[in-house]
């Protein structure tokens, strides 16, 4: 005969529906934990030598960069434009430890420059910056040069003629570095911003997927619980 008292309850009390809330509820938390961890690691460029928005008497002879972790020897590249986008030092730096070093084949005119480098960070992946700096003297070779190729054969009209070149240069030095400095400092900063999101929202995916096999894992552990106890 059917029983006709209370029906017993199919799940045991350990797998109650409050027990199956708080599970879900669990691995709900564990899910925006996970995306609470910053999107990308990469190392970062700590210092360098010449700093960054340094003004030089003269030019340095070579760039040191330092990061944050050590650098991976694969194809570093460091090169130097002027404020025309020119580049007048393209050169191979050797790498040790989580310093980069560049040495400078020859001098730097005086005027606006930009340092821009490229590695390799310690995680694998390619990262890329720049640093401003801005040299006040030519070389002294080149400043001899052009002294003698000015000077004019007549004595009386030399004072004149280096009068005027000397302030005509530092008005057009000052213009050039006040120009060369802005659109500098504008350049780097967007670069930053830019290189910061291209790696966050390169890394967004993979921490999405994740949590996604979290969730469904833990449904699938509920539903096998609530087979084998039935």
């Amino acid at each position: 005969m059917l029983s006709t008292g209370p029906r017993a309850s199919a799940l045991p009390a350990s797998v109650r529906p409050a027990s199956l809330l708080a599970l879900c509820a669990a691995t709900m938390l564990a899910a925006f934990a996970m995306l609470s961890i910053p999107a990308y690691a990469h190392d970062t460029l700590i210092s360098s030598d010449p700093a960054d928005g340094d003004t030089l008497e003269t030019s340095p002879e070579s760039i040191t960069l330092t990061y944050s972790a050590d650098i991976l020897e694969v194809s570093p590249a460091v090169r130097i434009v002027d404020e025309a986008g020119e580049t007048v030092a393209d050169m191979e730096p050797t790498v040790d430890g989580p310093e980069v070093t560049a040495e400078l084949a020859d001098p730097l005119p005086a005027g606006d420059y930009t340092v821009q480098w490229r590695v390799v960070s310690s995680d694998g992946h390619p990262i890329e910056g720049s640093v401003d700096i801005t040299v006040e003297q030519d070389p002294a070779g080149e400043d001899s040069a052009d002294q003698d190729s000015a000077a004019p054969s007549d004595g009386g009209g030399e004072g004149t003629a280096t009068g005027s070149s000397d302030a005509g240069g530092a008005e057009e030095a000052a213009g050039s570095s006040d120009a060369g400095g802005s659109s500098g400092a504008t350049g780097a900063e967007s670069g930053e911003d830019s290189g910061a999101t291209e790696e966050s929202g390169s890394a967004m995916p993979l921490l999405l997927g994740v949590v996604g096999i979290v969730v469904v894992a833990a449904a699938a552990a509920a539903f096998f619980v609530l087979r084998k106890r039935s």
